[in-house]
């Protein structure tokens, strides 16, 4: 990351104004190029995806000490032709006293527990794995406020959406259909050589989610093992019946040497519908130096899915952090 500092005086004191605030700007970027060998029908399995990000991040310090960031985005999407956008811009971060807090478009935790993915993105974006099983809340961002604080050794999370239906810019506790509010609330705390993280969720909706993990060192790796259990109901796309879905999942992390990685994971998720569905990945990476990274993905989809999307798919490409 390379920092442009802009002292916020200096301008001032070239229009005629004089005052002792500084704000700071960073402008980080990334890279990834891979080749993905997919789980297709036979017809376009194979696919190069190309693509970069450039982050801008503005932060200031008042004169009270509280911390005020935004972030926005320019990026063309590995997985799309010509698919540029702008993200963020539609929030902005105090932080203050331990505590931040983020005001405008933020995200529920509705699958607190929900863990086993750890391939890199483009083979968890263009895979062509498709499980027919819902999970997840039709809707989990939106409008709001979200607060992260420090209770003594333990970390608090809550997040609450006014508004699904609009991010920076929405009626607060609109009464227009689809424009539902939604809240979670997590805690993270250690205990002993372990930390573990418990989680519920609701929404207006009607669904709601409950889950926890674990982590902790097992055999020179580390360890987390989860448990979700989400109420859905029929308006999500993978679910015909309103009811329960469950999903269980594991990884386990582990560094070979000072530069190369070894992840594993495991999911398996059912659903009301009396379908499931079991994801097992592997995902070895090595550091070159430079923030350049390479890396080899396998993902295995078996069980329910769309139609001619299990199997296995495959990726390694490069990942650069500017």
């Amino acid at each position: 990351m390379k920092k442009l500092i802009i002292a916020l005086s200096a301008i001032a004191a070239a229009v005629g104004f004089t005052t002792t605030a500084q704000a700071d700007i960073s402008v980080a970027g990334s890279s990834n190029l891979a080749y993905v060998s997919t789980a297709g029908d036979g017809t376009n399995d194979e696919e190069l995806m190309v693509g970069h990000t450039v982050d801008f991040s503005m932060s200031t310090t008042t004169s009270g000490g509280i911390g005020i960031a935004a972030s926005m985005s320019l990026s063309q999407d590995y997985d799309a032709n010509d698919g540029d956008a702008v993200d963020g811009g539609n929030s902005v971060t105090f932080t203050t006293g331990g505590a931040t807090i983020v005001v405008g478009d933020v995200e529920i935790s509705d699958t607190i527990g929900s863990v086993g993915g750890v391939v890199n993105g483009p083979l968890d974006d263009g895979s062509d794995l498709d499980t027919s099983v819902g999970t997840g809340f039709v809707d989990d961002d939106g409008t709001g406020v979200e607060l992260t604080t420090a209770l003594g050794s333990a970390s608090l999370n809550v997040s609450y959406v006014s508004n699904d239906d609009a991010d920076n810019f929405g009626t607060l506790n609109d009464s227009t259909a689809g424009a539902d509010s939604a809240m979670s609330a997590s805690i993270t705390m250690p205990f002993g050589a372990y930390s573990a993280t418990i989680g519920v969720a609701d929404s207006d909706t009607g669904e709601s989610s409950s889950g926890a993990s674990v982590t902790g060192s097992v055999g020179g790796g580390t360890v987390t093992v989860g448990y979700s259990n989400q109420t859905m109901i029929a308006g999500n796309a993978d679910i015909t019946t309103a009811g329960d879905s469950e999903v269980i999942g594991a990884t386990y992390v582990m560094a070979m040497d000072a530069d190369t990685t070894i992840s594993l994971g495991y999911q398996h998720a059912k659903d009301a519908d009396s379908e499931s569905a079991t994801q097992t990945d592997l995902s070895v990476e090595r550091a070159l130096g430079g923030g350049a990274t390479v890396y080899l993905d396998v993902r295995n989809l078996t069980g329910d899915t769309a139609a001619d999307a299990d199997g296995t798919a495959i990726a390694f490409g490069t990942s650069v952090a500017f």
